[in-house]
């Protein structure tokens, strides 16, 4: 009789705990909104006393009395995995011995089994510490496997850990409603969460605890009613172990008769707001809130492009840029044509002999009259810089396609540009010596060239002067026939050895001068070889055979050489490219990442240190490749 007094005490309660705690026992539906949820969709879980199924038809939802649409009902029964999810805590500590565990553990499988299918399961267990025996999950055998073993107890009752873990349980398994059961005979001992924190977690992972009071000497319900209360959740209490099976089994029937509620909101933000939910025009539930406001916007950034479009500097590379293309248009419509007088006599005249340099009065003033004074004053001003005379040869040989004075200003009206650049950051300053490099390795490019290929050509220019020599002609004539078969740029520089002797100067000489144009200690061998037969005579054919084999090896060999320091040529591009690619790359997909390397004063000195440290290495890799043969 006394056992059977036990469960009729214990389904009693579970009738009570099934009410709800928000309405003390007397309302038969309960609303709990889901915190994942971003207005203006809300979604609430609505628990029903009822064991009749609800259905769309059947269930109006309401805000401030009008109507929503476009509802969704999906019942706990049918929902897929990670919808629905309960976590057991159980007490496991000393004052659970005996009945109490074994109980607690019987009732904890009747609630495995008549748990929705589709319900996520797990089991935590707390004494001096807390220990996950499962993970929630919907593996039946797993969990039932888990509930075999009675778990160890110890002292102590960490209650609140306890409780605390098994809402991280749910919130890293990502389950949209879920409820802790958490049971225990005593009060908490030793935990680090207080009750407060506990009650805060909850609510922001929008988790239930519903809690079972199992009566002992030293238990107090006030604390785990409080919780259960704030956390919309239910309180019951067993008078016995016996109790506990009834209480567990009609929790478990009860969360399985839930049903999640989804609709869009159409009321406006900042305003509180009323729902309710009405079962059959008979039963209902409200829920007050108020709409949340929109997130606040993070300060906005502008990026290091956009603050630079928007710099004075950007509107001094614009200038900068227009008058680029102005003069580079005025540049190539005042560039001389083929056709001119100054380029027919610079056939039969080689350059420096005083006449075709541009200085005669009638030159200078075509000049001053297309040009302008402003160039005229640059070029006097060049005029007297020692290195002005080489860079205007280097220029002439390599046939680049600008003045060189033109150049000049571009290059320096540029480099002042990208100095401005330093409105946006100090360190961009560093951009103005990127143009001076710039022109120099284009032209030099051009030179290196020019002057490669008349190397290369020259082994066939030799053989054929050599045929001449051996059919009679002289060395000047042989010459001659040399420029009949030629190519560029041998035929034109050629030509100059052989105007400059039929205007009296000696052909070693003019080879010389052709061989300090082309940078060609293989022409200056040609030009000892003409003046040794022109002062000893001899066989010169034979001769030149020996020079045209010496050149031939020396290819061989400078072709070795630059396949075999290629790979280090390459690095050195690579070390350039590198840092500069992944920089670009930075800047465009994350800009804040490098504002600290722009506008710090330890970035800046940082950044300085790594381009001359870059710069430093690219000039030594440059000297080790480059060997000279």
């Amino acid at each position: 009789m006394r056992r059977l007094g036990a469960i009729g005490l214990g389904a009693m309660v579970a009738a009570a705990f099934a009410a709800g705690a928000q309405s003390a026992g007397k309302a038969p539906l309960r609303l709990t909104p889901l915190t994942s949820v971003q207005f203006p969709d809300r979604a609430f879980i609505l628990a029903s006393t009822n064991k009749a199924p609800l259905s769309p038809s059947t269930i109006q939802v309401s805000e401030e009395g009008k109507s929503v649409s476009g509802l969704s009902i999906t019942p706990a029964t049918e929902t897929l995995d990670r919808t629905f999810g309960v976590v057991l805590a159980i007490d496991a500590s000393n004052s659970m011995r005996g009945a109490a565990i074994e109980s607690a553990m019987v009732a904890a499988r009747a609630f495995q089994r008549s748990s929705a299918s589709g319900q996520a399961l797990g089991l935590a267990t707390f004494n001096g510490s807390v220990r996950v025996v499962a993970r929630p999950t919907t593996d039946r055998s797993a969990l039932a496997a888990a509930l075999r073993t009675q778990p160890p107890l110890a002292e102590k009752t960490h209650l609140w850990d306890g409780v605390g873990r098994a809402v991280d349980l749910l919130r890293q398994a990502k389950i949209t409603a879920g409820s802790v059961v958490v049971l225990t005979d005593g009060r908490d001992i030793g935990s680090r969460l207080n009750s407060a924190q506990v009650v805060s977690k909850a609510q922001a992972a929008g988790v239930r605890v519903f809690a079972v009071g199992l009566k002992s000497p030293q238990f107090q319900p006030r604390a785990l009613q409080t919780i259960a209360r704030e956390t919309n959740g239910g309180y019951a209490e067993a008078a016995s172990p016996a109790g506990l099976r009834s209480i567990y089994s009609a929790l478990s029937d009860q969360l399985a008769r839930e049903y999640i509620v989804r609709y869009r909101s159409e009321i406006g933000v900042g305003r509180p707001v009323t729902v309710t939910v009405a079962v059959g025009g008979t039963r209902s539930a409200t829920w007050r809130y108020v709409t949340p406001l929109p997130d606040s916007v993070a300060p906005f950034h502008r990026s290091l492009l956009d603050r630079f479009v928007s710099s004075p500097g950007s509107m001094a590379l614009l200038a900068f840029l227009a008058a680029a293309l102005g003069w580079f248009a005025v540049t190539t419509m005042l560039k001389p044509g083929r056709s001119t007088v100054q380029a027919r006599v610079g056939e039969f005249v080689a350059a420096g002999t005083g006449t075709v340099s541009g200085t005669d009065p009638a030159s200078i003033k075509v000049r001053e009259r297309l040009l302008g004074h402003a160039l005229l004053t640059a070029e006097r001003a060049l005029a007297r810089a020692p290195w002005w005379d080489r860079f205007k040869e280097e220029l002439e040989i390599g046939q680049f396609p600008i003045r060189p004075v033109p150049l000049v200003v571009l290059t320096l009206v540029t480099s002042v540009g990208f100095a401005l650049l330093g409105v946006v950051s100090p360190v961009l300053v560093l951009l103005a010596l990127v143009p001076p490099f710039a022109v120099r390795g284009a032209y030099k490019a051009k030179l290196k060239r020019r002057r490669g290929a008349f190397q290369e050509q020259l082994p066939d220019n030799l053989g054929v002067l050599a045929s001449s020599l051996r059919a009679g002609h002289s060395f000047v004539g042989g010459l001659a026939s040399v420029l009949d078969e030629a190519q560029e740029p041998s035929q034109s520089e050629l030509r100059r050895a052989v105007a400059d002797e039929q205007l009296g100067v000696p052909v070693e000489d003019a080879l010389l001068r052709v061989a300090q144009r082309m940078d060609s200690v293989d022409l200056e061998q040609v030009a000892l070889v003409a003046s040794l037969q022109r002062q000893a005579g001899g066989n010169t054919a034979e001769v030149l055979d020996v020079v045209v084999e010496a050149i031939r090896e020396r290819f061989k060999l400078r072709r070795l050489v630059n396949a075999l320091t290629a790979q280090g040529r390459l690095a050195r591009w690579i070390l350039i490219g590198l840092p500069c690619a992944v920089a670009a790359w930075i800047a465009i997909v994350n800009p804040q990442y490098l504002a600290p390397l722009l506008h710090t004063t330890a970035g800046q000195a940082m950044l300085i240190v790594a381009v001359l440290m870059v710069t430093a290495g690219s000039f030594a890799i440059k000297r080790i490749t480059d060997i000279d043969l």
